[in-house]
Parts: C-alpha cells; sequence; structure tokens
C-alpha cells in the first residue's frame, strides 16, 4: 500500500480530548476524535471499541498517512493503528500518547502484556514526565517526555460570578478527586464561594443535596462558557490523589492567569513550581491553602505569568526533538 509522505494524523478515541487537540494543532497534523455513544461506560466497551476500530481503519487506510499519533488509553486504539501499520508492511509508524492513567489505572493492568507488545514497536512513546517515561522504558519500548504544548484559551468575556472572593475546582467526578474534602474545606467560610465544574450526572446524589450555600455545581459547560466561567474566577482548584498526572486544569488555569491550588505531590511541586500552593488533600489543609492564596494573591498572580513563559519555552525546546525524530534529523 502506497502511504503519504506528507500527511500526519493524530487518533483520539474520545468525545474531546484538550491535549490533542493541542498537539495535532502545534505538530500540523489532523485530529480525528473518534467516540461511539456514552464516554466511559465499561458494560458496551467491546461493542464501542469494535466500531471504533473499524472506523480508525477507514479514515487511516483513507488517508494514508506515514505518522500516526494515537492516544492511550485505551490501549485498543493503539492496536488498530498497529493493524494499519502492518497493512503498509511497516512502512507508516504510530507514535503512542501514553497518558498517565494508562499506565497507572488498575482498569488497564489486565492489558499490560498488549502495552508492551505495541509500545515496544512504537516509533517512540510519549509521556507528559519522566517517571511515567521510566515506566514505559521498562516495558522494552522508547519514549520521550513531551509536557506541553500549552494550552492557549484567547482573552474574552469573563462570566459575572459573586461578590466573594471565587474559586473554581476543575472536576470530573472522578473517583481520583477528593471532592467532598473541598466541599468541607469551603463550607464555613462567608467570603468564599466555590463553582464545582463538570457533569452533575456523574455526581453522587447525596454530594447535590447536602452541599454547602456557598458552592454551586456549574454542570456540564460549553467551552464559551468554561472559558467565561475560566476568566471570572479568582483562583482555580486542581487536585488529585494520583501522583504523575499531568492535569488538564491545571494548564487551563495556566492559561488564563489564575493562581492554583493543587495537591502537595513531588511531580505536581516540580511542574507546578509558581503561581501554586500545594496542599494536603484534607479539608484543614484546603482551608489552608486558600487563605494563602487570598494572603498572597498578588505575587501568585505574576509568579503564574513567569511559569506560562517557562512552560512555553520548555515545550518548543522538547517539540523540537519529536519533530527531528519525525523526520530523521535525530538518531534513535
Amino acid at each position: 500500500m502506497k502511504i503519504l509522505a506528507s500527511k500526519k494524523v493524530f487518533i483520539a478515541w474520545a468525545p474531546y480530548s484538550q491535549r490533542s487537540r493541542s498537539l495535532a494543532k502545534e505538530l500540523d497534523m489532523d485530529l480525528h476524535l473518534i467516540h461511539y455513544f456514552k464516554f466511559q461506560r465499561p458494560l458496551y466497551a467491546p461493542f464501542k471499541y469494535l466500531l471504533q476500530s473499524m472506523h480508525t481503519l477507514a479514515i487511516l487506510l483513507k488517508d494514508r498517512p506515514y505518522i500516526v499519533f494515537v492516544q492511550d488509553p485505551p490501549i485498543f486504539a493503539a492496536l488498530s493503528v498497529y493493524l494499519y501499520s502492518v497493512l503498509t508492511a511497516r512502512c507508516a509508524k504510530y507514535i503512542i500518547d501514553a497518558h498517565t492513567g494508562a499506565l497507572l489505572h488498575p482498569w488497564w493492568k489486565p492489558f499490560r502484556w498488549l502495552q508492551k507488545f505495541l509500545y515496544r514497536r512504537a516509533f517512540t512513546v510519549i509521556t507528559t514526565n519522566q517517571a511515567i517515561s521510566e515506566l514505559v522504558k521498562s516495558l522494552g519500548a522508547d519514549s520521550l517526555v513531551l509536557e506541553g504544548p500549552p494550552i492557549v484559551i484567547p482573552d474574552g468575556i469573563s462570566m459575572p460570578l459573586s461578590d466573594k472572593f471565587n474559586l473554581v475546582l476543575i472536576n470530573t467526578f472522578s473517583p481520583d478527586e477528593p471532592l467532598s474534602a473541598v466541599l468541607e474545606a469551603v463550607k464555613d467560610s462567608s467570603d468564599i464561594h466555590l463553582y464545582v465544574t463538570g457533569d452533575v450526572e456523574k455526581a453522587p446524589s447525596f454530594l447535590l443535596k447536602t452541599k454547602p450555600a456557598n458552592v454551586t455545581f456549574t454542570g456540564f459547560l460549553s467551552e464559551e462558557d468554561y472559558f467565561k466561567l475560566l476568566r471570572g474566577t479568582d483562583a482555580i482548584i486542581v487536585v488529585t490523589d494520583t501522583n504523575y498526572t499531568l492535569q488538564l486544569g491545571a494548564m487551563e488555569a495556566i492559561a488564563v492567569g489564575k493562581p492554583i491550588i493543587a495537591s502537595d505531590m513531588s511531580f505536581l511541586r516540580s511542574h507546578l513550581c509558581k503561581g501554586t500552593i500545594h496542599v494536603p488533600n484534607t479539608p484543614d489543609g484546603l482551608n489552608v491553602g486558600i487563605s494563602e492564596v487570598q494572603q498572597n494573591y498578588s505575587l501568585l498572580s505574576q509568579e503564574i505569568l513567569e511559569l506560562r513563559h517557562v512552560q512555553k519555552k520548555g515545550w518548543e525546546t522538547n517539540s523540537q526533538k519529536l519533530l527531528e525524530l519525525i523526520t530523521g534529523k535525530a538518531k534513535k
């Protein structure tokens, strides 16, 4: 099969992926978000994955790209791309964008053998941090750390919020998000109003019924309204129980220049080294962190802009390494 030497595509099995979209834009690739039915519903995942595999192969056989980037998880997306590579007699290469959950979440542990098989045959596996890159290398695969690209949120209208100190908790109702601790931390703070993002259909009903008066669950927001919310808030909370997670919410906070309250974890301390208060995922820890942001707001606001500049320069350096790898200017 003849492939097109100038064609690069990015495949992600998701209804939305900011990292995939940003990578595709920065590296001049066509992005294909392939998704059927509701997102993250294990019950009918096998049937959904079959449809998405067929869709993926149809796109690749039509476009015939020479380089395919593919997001993992799920690993079955990479399997579909590998099959395309085989059909081209391995002339087409693939690069796996391995998210932290692909290697750390217990859901994917039973498929480690498949990851190992596909990672070893990939042109390279990109990760968001060195710790995950070392895990990839332990499977016998090549790996490159690529944290960025920085998210760009254009200037625009801000959403009118309360007359208090406004906080946005970027939240998806995932099990690794200590939402209850955040709600407990703010419930007695009369000078604080907290906005919690995320589809409330995924929220435990008791949390919605018992929420403090100074908390608003926004529900799912359009991208336009979501950006308005981020522009309008004073600071942004992004917390997780999982280390080595490059949180999209933190990147969005950097994009809008808002101070961050983040979990006190080694990777997050190194990645979010300015403009951020790192706290334990406890009500008391979060409460102290919120107070620190209020007291040092001007300094933190300046530091977050400095962090944005540093991360932009880091992205430019690392993305150049990847481009050189793809074009054969660097030795693998």
